[in-house]
């Protein structure tokens, strides 16, 4: 019984046709065949006829007449096809069974096309699944495939409860992606974009340099190599990735990113939501297109031709990117803009801007200039290096950090980077420890960041840490009636929501972070470079800047003002923060990113605009 179904069936359908065949025949040769209606014994194909209706139906058995004989002989068969059909109904039972339990594995082949591809499974899914849904919601059957060496039923449970319904189709399939066999499963060669996740373990970046070989053959199979966006967390790997799947692949070297973000957030409160609110697909994103309308206008005039969108660059037709270009240079035919904007369908040239008012313009004063800054890090982490380094490019020289950690090995580890601007002084402790924060004298530093010690601790351990650590320093620091700027890395969003419940400190969620990055990277390959722009700190960035430098306080005014007093210091006003709201989460944190220009808002003093500057 150990073969298929289908040489089963056919082994029982011999069975019964040489037991219709053997009574057949013995009834024929020794002459107890019944007689007919014509007194003539019955033929040799009357008795195979009546044999087989006797298999079939058992029934039949007491409709019969003749000897003795005869009927035992067809009671014999009756019962051979009780045995054979018993037998049938179980093989049937038992290939059905089969069918479903190799559906319930996630062993068929997916019939999706144009459809998501997610290689992997890590802590990031539901971040990334949930954005993925929100970008979709305009395109009718959308549909997300993921491959994993995970049970499909626990995938399709852990999603349900997680993400309850979306509306997008989300198909699970159980296989390794580095298994050619396994990423048949899932139609590579139909799929608009590959997401390769980037798994937990010093080994994550092999494993995800081997799928992407397994995608690249699986790509030269089909035909058509597919968008494929991946994690990687080394910079040795990059390159090699690059010559695995080419240039126009997606490739995030997320430990940098995470990095960016942390620091410019620390120096800047209420950054990481316009962060957050850029790049997720339920507010206001990036945008790349054309407009034919703009030719012949300068970027500076262009900036007021939109109601409902925020210009921050331009992609010129020889595919050269500025972010953002001369004031003064016209937009050329092949140009295409690169915008903030609530969806595709609002990148809109429907400015209507009205006359300035000087009266509401403050003095163009240069900024303050910036002092050297005290900054508190706490906690080890891979990331250490990297958030000094970005540390040491914003701040003002004679600036001073300190590292603390529980590494003693740590001083000697962080001794290499020469730094420009700061001077770095490491303490050995348990960030967790109390006597150790008290020690620390956290009332007297401009900026404190909490990383997530993630080495040898789960997910919740980690952010575990880092709840304690904030929960010290915002109980030392209401002692003391003192206000710090905290700034913490977590993984998890859910202990962001529980840490954020009595006080509003800035919060970076990186793994939502990477997901809502390579969620915009899958959906346009082009937002990687600009992204990469925005969070570099050579160049233009995003900053919060005191609203009194721009319009007088107090005055009631359209954005389209605010725009022009941004313009008259070479920069470009995406929104405002306002401070009255700063702790008001339904109203994200006073944060109003892309408004409407034409609305009427006052600015007072302690607000803040938003704006792309070069500092």
């Amino acid at each position: 019984m150990a073969r298929g179904v289908g040489s089963q069936i056919a082994m029982l359908a011999i069975v019964t046709l040489v037991l219709i065949l053997v009574t057949s025949t013995l009834l024929t040769l020794t002459g107890l065949s019944p007689q007919g209606g014509d007194g003539e014994p019955v033929s040799f194909g009357r008795l195979v006829w009546l044999g087989l209706m006797h298999a079939i139906d058992p029934g039949a058995v007491g409709s019969d007449a003749g000897s003795w004989s005869f009927l035992f002989i067809m009671l014999a068969v009756s019962f051979g096809g009780i045995f054979v059909f018993s037998a049938l109904i179980g093989v049937l039972t038992g290939g059905f069974g089969e069918i479903l339990e190799r559906l319930r594995k996630g062993r068929s082949v997916v019939i999706e096309r144009d459809h998501t591809v997610i290689l992997g499974w890590t802590g990031k899914i539901h971040a990334l699944l949930a954005e993925l849904a929100e970008a979709n919601a305009n395109r009718p059957g959308a549909s997300v495939v993921i491959l994993a060496e995970h049970d499909k039923v626990a995938m399709d449970d852990e999603l349900r409860s997680v993400l309850g319904d979306v509306p997008m189709r989300v198909v699970t399939r159980t296989g390794s992606p580095l298994v050619r066999r396994d990423l048949d499963l899932v139609n590579l060669g139909e799929a608009r974009s590959v997401i390769v996740m980037s798994p937990d373990g010093p080994e994550a970046d092999t494993v995800v340099l081997k799928t992407l070989l397994a995608v690249a053959k699986a790509g030269d199979k089909a035909g058509k190599q597919p968008h494929v966006v991946a994690e990687i967390k080394s910079d040795k790997t990059l390159s090699v990735a690059r010559m695995v799947v080419g240039d126009a692949a997606g490739l995030i070297l997320t430990p940098p990113l995470v990095s960016r973000v942390l620091v410019q957030t620390g120096r800047q409160s209420g950054l990481s939501v316009v962060y957050t609110e850029l790049l997720s697909f339920s507010g206001d994103e990036l945008y790349i297109q054309a407009q034919p309308q703009l030719h012949g206008k300068t970027f500076r005039e262009a900036l007021f031709a939109y109601e409902d969108s925020a210009l921050v660059g331009v992609y010129t037709a020889a595919g050269e990117r500025l972010m953002p270009p001369p004031f003064e240079r016209r937009f050329e035919p092949g140009d295409q803009v690169i915008a903030v904007s609530r969806d595709d369908d609002t990148v809109l040239v429907n400015g209507r801007p009205t006359a300035v008012a000087d009266a509401a313009l403050a003095p163009l004063h240069p900024h303050a200039a910036p002092k050297p800054e005290r900054t508190l890090v706490l906690g080890e982490s891979q990331l250490l290096p990297l958030v000094l380094r970005e540390l040491d490019a914003y701040v003002a020289p004679g600036s001073t950090i300190l590292v603390v950690g529980e590494a003693r090995h740590l001083a000697a580890r962080l001794g290499g980077d020469e730094l420009k601007h700061t001077a770095v002084q490491v303490r050995v402790g348990d960030v967790t420890d109390r006597a150790v924060l008290d020690g620390l004298d956290v009332a007297a530093f401009d900026n404190i960041l909490v990383l997530a010690e993630t080495e040898g601790r789960t997910q919740e351990m980690t952010d575990s840490r880092t709840m304690i650590t904030l929960l010290h320093l915002r109980d030392i620091l209401r002692r003391q009636g003192k206000s710090v700027p905290i700034t913490s890395e977590m993984l998890d969003g859910q202990n962001r929501d529980l840490a954020a419940v009595t006080e509003a400190d800035d919060f970076i969620i990186s793994n939502t972070l990477v997901s809502l990055v390579v969620s915009q990277v899958s959906e346009n390959r082009r937002i990687a470079a600009v992204l990469d722009d925005l969070l570099s700190p050579d160049g233009h960035e995003i900053y919060l800047k005191p609203a009194r430098d721009y319009v007088q306080p107090g005055s009631d005014i359209d954005f389209y003002t605010v725009v022009e007093a941004a313009a008259r210091r070479g920069e470009i006003a995406l929104g405002y923060r306002l401070a009255a709201r700063a702790h008001d989460a339904e109203k994200a944190y006073g944060v109003v990113l892309n408004p409407r220009k034409s609305e009427r808002i006052r600015l007072a003093a302690g607000d803040r605009v938003i704006v792309l500057a070069e500092h």
